[in-house]
C-alpha cells in the first residue's frame, strides 16, 4: 500500500528504504530514534506506519510520544 511519498526517508533515510517494489520498509531501526518513528507514523498518507514500543527508555519525551503514537497501534 505504500505510495511512495518519500515522507519517512525524508524523515530520516537511514532508518527507512525502499525495497525493489518500491514499498517503503524499516531498514534499521537502530539508525533512528523513536520520535522519529512516530513522526514517521504522523505523516504517512495511509498510515501504514505503527511505532511500536520504545527502545530506548532514556529518550526525552516518551509519555507524549506514547500518547502521540497510540493512535496507530
Amino acid at each position: 500500500r505504500c505510495t511512495t511519498c518519500n515522507e519517512c526517508q525524508n524523515i530520516n533515510d537511514r532508518m527507512f528504504a525502499y525495497n525493489d517494489n518500491q514499498q517503503a520498509y524499516i531498514k534499521d531501526v537502530g539508525a533512528g530514534t523513536y520520535r522519529q518513528m512516530v513522526e514517521a507514523a504522523e505523516v504517512c498518507q495511509i498510515a501504514i506506519i505503527h511505532p511500536g514500543k520504545p527502545w530506548n527508555s532514556n529518550e526525552p519525551g516518551l509519555d507524549e510520544l506514547l500518547a502521540r503514537a497510540e493512535p496507530f497501534h
